[in-house]
């Protein structure tokens, strides 16, 4: 009994040996890092204006002539009598979101003014730009006696598009150096002069995007962070042609803006009148989204219809026992009587039936003859946009 009670001793104090190494110190080392975390970047679009009208800028009023010092405005500087210089401009402003600002925003237009503006776009991370155009009214807001006798209609006060004056006005849209000039090698952005008439739909540009980059970079370079480039617009009531400066050598647009107006060619039926559109800028970031499209292309499909007629005198046969197929880059596609099929892949197509009438009665057969848009066989092909009709007429034949 001892031997056994003092093996018991023994085997508590190893473990109590154990229990005591736990406790010990060991060579060791921490590192932490602290503060982690995930911060979203953002895509801040700013665009500042330069606004030119008849040779005079829009500029920052140095004199501050009415001494408030705390409210930065512009007034017209320039040696044109109209608009006439000192008088207060809102169509020049510093880089913003827009809000409330107008890049044009003229009361009082004749035959033969002109302007030009030079737009800075500036992002803070590597951004696609798009631009969209679009004239929301056209309004002959009232009828003088000269604009009467023009001839012109009397304005319609529920009419919105009743006026003349946006097919007066002609707009040019070029990449600029940022001086508002148009000069030799700069692109076009619009095709051409177009019409503020022309703009009665959105009109999309893409400034840069995947496919396009109006500098003349490499299509799908996107515009740099914190690098300002230009756009820069011309516009005309009457005729606008254009006429570049040599390449480098554009100042300013009270110099030579470039381009050429004539509005001798104008009446009075546009007096009274005014338009009015929207310009809008879009930024949409790059990284990521290397297949970004200002303008998606739509997909060019294609619809078909194809009319049954059934002409049996056998009681109980109907149009519902001959199973309509189109085959095709689909694949083949059961389809249901008379209803128009849209949304096809552009291509080659077969047309075809099948009876379903179990057990037709003795020396019941039937004759088809497919037309329309179909040749004899079936076969028809399937351009993008068309909208094309075929025939089967299944005859019973009589014995």
């Amino acid at each position: 009994m001892r031997r056994i009670l003092l093996g018991l001793v023994l085997v508590l104090g190893a473990g109590g040996v154990v229990m005591s190494g736990a406790t010990g110190a060991f060579f060791s080392d921490t590192e932490t890092s602290t503060g982690n975390s995930f911060t979203a970047g953002a895509i801040d679009l700013l665009i500042d204006n330069e606004s030119y009208y008849n040779g005079n800028v829009c500029a920052v009023d140095a004199q501050d002539v009415d001494g408030d010092q705390n409210i930065t405005e512009y007034v017209w500087q320039g040696s044109a009598l109209f608009p006439v210089p000192g008088t207060n401009c809102t169509t020049s402003f510093e880089p913003s979101n827009l809000d409330g600002l107008l890049f044009f925003d003229f009361r009082d237009l004749k035959p033969d003014d002109e302007g030009e503006d030079t737009i800075s776009i500036d992002v803070q991370n590597d951004a696609w730009i798009c631009m969209d155009l679009t004239l929301t009214s056209d309004d002959d807001k009232s009828s003088t006696e000269p604009e009467l006798s023009a001839p012109d209609l009397q304005e319609d006060p529920g009419d919105a598009w009743d006026g003349e004056l946006a097919a007066a006005i002609n707009f040019f849209w070029w990449a600029d150096d940022g001086d508002n000039v148009y000069e030799v090698g700069e692109n076009p952005i619009t095709n051409g002069i177009v019409s503020l008439a022309n703009l009665d739909a959105t009109f999309p540009i893409a400034i840069a995007d995947s496919e396009n980059n109006v500098w003349g970079l490499p299509d799908g370079t996107p515009v740099p962070a914190n690098q300002t480039v230009y756009v820069a617009k011309a516009w005309c009531m009457g005729t606008l042609t254009l006429d570049p400066v040599p390449a480098g050598q554009g100042t300013n647009p009270s110099n030579d803006p470039g381009v050429n107006c004539d509005g001798t060619l104008l009446g009075n039926e546009t007096q009274t009148d005014q338009a009015e559109l929207n310009i809008v800028f879009s930024a949409v970031q790059s990284r990521n989204n290397g297949d970004f499209l200002c303008n998606p292309r739509q997909p060019q499909t294609a619809t078909l219809t194809v009319n049954k007629v059934i002409t049996a005198d056998t009681a109980g046969i109907g149009v519902e026992d001959f199973e309509l197929h189109i085959n095709g880059p689909g694949g083949d596609q059961i389809v249901g009587d008379n209803i128009p099929i849209p949304g096809l892949t552009p291509g080659a197509y077969t047309v075809s039936e099948i009876i379903l009438v179990a057990g037709l009665p003795p020396g019941v057969t039937f004759t088809s003859t497919i037309g329309g848009a179909c040749a004899v066989n079936g076969t028809v092909t399937l351009n993008p946009g068309d909208n094309l009709v075929c025939t089967i007429n299944n005859v019973e034949n009589l014995d």
